[in-house]
């Protein structure tokens, strides 16, 4: 380890041998599952050596209607698909209710018919909501695997009352995009053996390949499928190729859809035009020359996907707009790191799991989170201008989100296994209007034109059991004259990941290398440096050295992980990660902390079968820690936890960690290492069954720090209600309490060095989550978001620290006395008078902070024809804060509505086109 820490590239090199080691160590045995000979009726489907086997029938006539009915005689003669099994809630028994499944095909679609018979009509569930619906309702389903890459698969699912949902599976089914919406059509039919459903999915919504010689539309393609059905009341879901009751393996498992002949990959060009319209009604400020109480916007912009190949398909979007997603949560943000928001925004979320490079860490504790670390996040694309104005502006008149100019993306699959995706995104120069004390309006530049791009290749071996991939990544930022030098230039990511399983796809190891680098100027350079997660400025960091005239960083994370996926009760990790300080890729990435070495390990049981009282459960035990490249240690925990679901459908988890005294390298923000207390925190969540028209949940968290008196606890009770199947909501109310002595407040010059400024802060938050939904038709939907936030952070016992490495907490600090400490209650200000010569050394503001928001969206849905929708949305903002920690519910959300507020009107239509 000495070595390592001294030599830190030496880390990424070991990490690296040792991967390479296994790989060639590991038996590749065959990952194929073996399945049951299944008595069929009719014409059945037939099962091979290693997995089911269904044969499409071409269509000779005209196509079936598609109302779900399923009564043309074409349907009587294909081959059946029967004899399902379930997944849960008794994994490998017989369904309890027949299922069959039939595959027709023609030159421009494949029809799937599904007969779902029941014993009880009266039990059908069924919902009538807008697409890609989760709630309660028996669903038919079929995926299939296009590309034969035994990896991913389209998945289409219709209920009893013909709403549809769609969703991309990739990784095995480790990963699902429900963003990915294909324009497809199905019906069903309920009758007295109980309903049917009927699906008609072009080709050119599927991906495939044909073979580039002249009798290609002769040789036969071979597809992997599967059915299933979902029994709401029952709780029950049944695959005709059975899948593994955890849920390890999806697309690798599925039988084989053969006889699909003469089929060449369609022309694909849909081009979505959009316009849109928009009224702003914000708070009246007359002295604001910008303002503009009613302010009109209009848009037009569209989205094109075209296939290149049967493979590839290129997407594009110009001028596109976002108005219709959901507003981010509020939050209030005391550490020094970046708060991640997931991504929502149609264009980037569909296909995102094609640039998904994991260079992660699957452990985790309060000092290492790694779990939304990425080499490329899409948020960066269209973010909040960087740049500001001077500090002389009395108004200011700026966009809030960099304009997209526009973006492109390439991907799909090839015959051959690879995976291919690239992304480039184009945002414009941004600039601020302001006014200056004498009134004067000036501009100035916040961010500059800027040039994003990703691209993204992996090669499938082994039927998808083995692959190897790589990423780059590239940020290019035209500074030139805009004044914005504090920005990097270019900063560039590039790396290699791969996966092998082997013992019948049991077992899995894993690993990724990636490095970084970043170029600007030398004040851009420095800041990275010296930023969160870097702080190559600590003093008592004697392997770092921050050079101020440096015009370049670069940096490296390796991963390798093993373990046991499948196959029996047991499953175990093991895994180790080094990633080194200079490693930067926030430019189109995100990540929080570098500086790190790391290993854990994870031994966990778990039972599917059904027992006395007990449906599943789970027990798990795991261990970590972590060290900095300069030997210190950075965390050191162990944990337990565990899930359970009953028989009545209720379950819930729990899960105990306990973290060691540890050194934080990033508490002080830039100053020497703080020894940090041992603490015990304890997660918990129960639910009800999720079947009833009101269903519950509850989560909650509980931290306890040793040898002081910080406590945490936070409760999240969900409320679910489902008065019909068209309207249901859920209400989620939130309240945490924080006591933290610790609280990192400010550093600050003061008699020759500087002071690192802590408080103890009682901080109360609470918000509620609102959501409703209500829809007249499949395709007619209206759906409601609130959250009103209210946070107050009270701080007393001012104290900076003394001995940061002292063993006992309370000689780390000093804290400030009565004689020390004066308050200017009218100049918001504290003074501290450290010498105690009677003057006062330093100031610092007061930090009490009192924050409230409410953000809501309503918006109506209407999808007037396949892939074409309208939108009107309303949404609406308010925000108050003041300087004081004083929580008092009822008053403080008084006030939040009693604030001005803006609200937006946005209608926004578009209109798909299929050439």
């Amino acid at each position: 380890m000495a070595n390592l820490i001294a030599h830190p590239w030496r880390g990424a090199l070991v990490i690296a041998a040792a991967l390479q080691l296994l790989l060639v160590s590991i038996p590749t045995a065959g990952s194929a599952q073996q399945a049951t000979s299944r008595a069929t009726v009719k014409v059945p489907a037939t099962t091979t050596a290693s997995r089911l086997t269904i044969a499409a029938q071409r269509i000779e006539g005209s196509p079936p209607s598609i109302d779900g009915r399923l009564d043309e005689s074409v349907w009587q003669s294909a081959p059946v698909a029967a004899d399902f099994v379930q997944q849960r809630p008794n994994p490998g028994a017989p369904a309890t209710e027949r299922t069959e499944a039939r595959v027709l095909y023609d030159d421009d679609a494949i029809y799937i018919g599904m007969w779902l018979y029941t014993n009880d009509t009266s039990g059908i569930a069924t919902a009538i909501a807008r697409r890609d619906y989760t709630g309660f309702t028996d669903w038919a389903q079929v995926m299939i695997d296009s590309h034969h890459d035994r990896r991913t698969a389209f998945r289409f699912a219709v209920n009893p009352s013909g709403v549809q949902k769609d969703a991309l599976e990739y990784d095995d089914g480790h990963g699902e995009d429900v963003s990915w919406d294909a324009v497809w059509h199905a019906a069903a039919h309920v009758d007295s053996a109980g309903w049917t459903a009927e699906f008609r999915i072009p080709l050119s919504q599927l991906r495939f390949t044909t073979h580039s010689d002249s009798d290609a539309g002769a040789r036969d393609q071979v597809w992997g499928i599967d059915f299933l059905r979902d029994i709401a009341r029952l709780n029950e879901r049944d695959y005709w190729a059975p899948l593994p009751a955890d849920g390890s393996r999806m697309a690798s498992v599925f039988g084989d859809l053969t006889g699909l002949s003469g089929l060449s990959a369609p022309r694909r060009l849909e081009i979505l035009p959009y316009s849109l319209a928009s009224v702003t009604n914000a708070p009246e400020d007359p002295d604001d020359p910008f303002f503009q109480q009613n302010d009109i916007g209009r848009k037009l912009g569209t989205d094109i996907k075209y296939g290149l190949t049967g493979d590839l398909t290129l997407t594009a979007t110009v001028n596109p707009d976002f108005g219709q997603v959901e507003a981010d949560p509020s939050v209030v943000n005391l550490t020094a790191f970046e708060t991640f928001f997931p991504e929502k925004r149609p264009f980037f979320v569909e296909g995102s799991d094609l640039f998904e490079f994991d260079i992660g860490f699957p452990f985790s504790d309060r000092n290492v989170g790694f779990g939304n670390d990425q080499p490329f996040y899409s948020r960066r694309i269209g973010r909040a201008p960087q740049g500001g104005a001077p500090d002389s502006a009395v108004y200011t008149d700026s966009p809030e989100a960099t304009t997209i100019l526009g973006a492109v993306k390439l991907s799909g699959k090839t015959a051959r296994g690879w995976t291919l995706g690239f992304m480039d995104a184009l945002t414009r120069r941004e600039m601020m209007d302001y006014t200056a004390p004498a009134g004067d309006r000036l501009r100035t530049a916040i961010e500059p034109l800027t040039n994003y791009g990703v691209a993204r290749v992996r090669k499938d071996f082994r039927q998808g059991e083995s692959g190897i991939g790589a990423i780059a990544t590239a940020t290019d930022r035209r500074i030139g004259d805009t004044g914005l030098n504090f920005l990097p230039s270019h900063a560039y990511t590039a790396g290699v990941d791969g996966l092998h399983r082997f013992g019948s796809g049991n077992y899995q190891l894993t690993g990724s290398v990636l490095g970084t680098y970043v170029r600007g100027d030398q004040d851009a350079i420095a800041l990275v440096q010296s930023s969160a997660g870097h702080y190559y400025q600590r003093p008592d960091a004697s392997y770092l050295d921050f050079d101020p005239s440096r015009k370049s960083l670069d940096g490296y994370a390796a991963s390798a992980e093993v373990e046991k996926i499948g196959g029996g009760h047991w499953r175990w990790r093991v895994a180790g990660h080094a990633r080194s300080p200079g490693f930067d890729m926030n430019d189109v990435g995100f990540e929080q902390s570098t500086d790190w070495l790391l290993e854990g390990t994870m031994l966990q049981y778990v039972d599917y079968q059904p027992g006395k009282h007990v449906r599943n459960w789970d027990f798990y035990a795991t261990q970590l820690s972590g060290w900095s490249f300069g030997g210190e240690r950075r965390t050191t925990s162990a944990g337990l936890g565990g899930d359970f679901t009953l028989l009545n459908n209720w379950g819930g988890y729990f899960n105990v960690v306990h973290e060691f005294s540890a050194l934080s390298i990033d508490a002080l923000r830039g100053g020497p290492a703080l020894a940090t207390p041992a603490n015990d925190a304890l997660g918990f969540g129960v639910f009800s069954d999720q079947r009833k028209p009101v269903n519950v949940q509850l989560y909650g968290n509980l931290l306890y720090e040793d040898g002081t008196s910080r406590r945490s606890f936070y409760v999240e009770p969900d409320l679910s209600v489902r008065p019909s199947g068209r309207f249901e909501f859920t209400v989620g109310p939130y309240i945490q309490w924080n006591r933290n002595p610790w609280q990192y407040i400010a550093q600050l010059p003061a008699l020759g060095e500087t002071r690192y400024l802590f408080g103890r802060i009682d901080q109360t938050t609470a918000a509620l989550t609102l959501r409703a939904r209500y829809s007249v038709t499949p395709t007619l939907s209206f759906q409601l978001y609130g959250s009103p936030f209210v946070s107050a952070g009270d701080y007393s016992e001012f104290r900076e620290v003394a001995e940061p490495r002292a063993k006992h907490f309370d000689d780390r600090f000093h804290t400030f006395t009565g004689s020390e400490l004066t308050h200017d209650e009218s100049a918001g200000t504290y003074g501290v008078d450290l010498d105690s010569d009677g003057s006062v050394d330093l100031h610092f503001a007061d930090p009490d902070f009192n924050v409230k928001q409410f953000r809501s969206t309503a918006v109506v849905r209407w999808e007037y024809r396949p892939g074409s929708a309208l939108f009107v949305v309303w949404s609406q903002g308010r925000s108050q804060y003041s300087p004081t920690g004083n929580f008092d519910l009822g008053h403080d959300t008084r006030q939040l509505f009693q604030s001005p507020s803006t609200n937006v009107l946005l209608v926004k239509l578009n209109y798909w086109l299929s050439l």
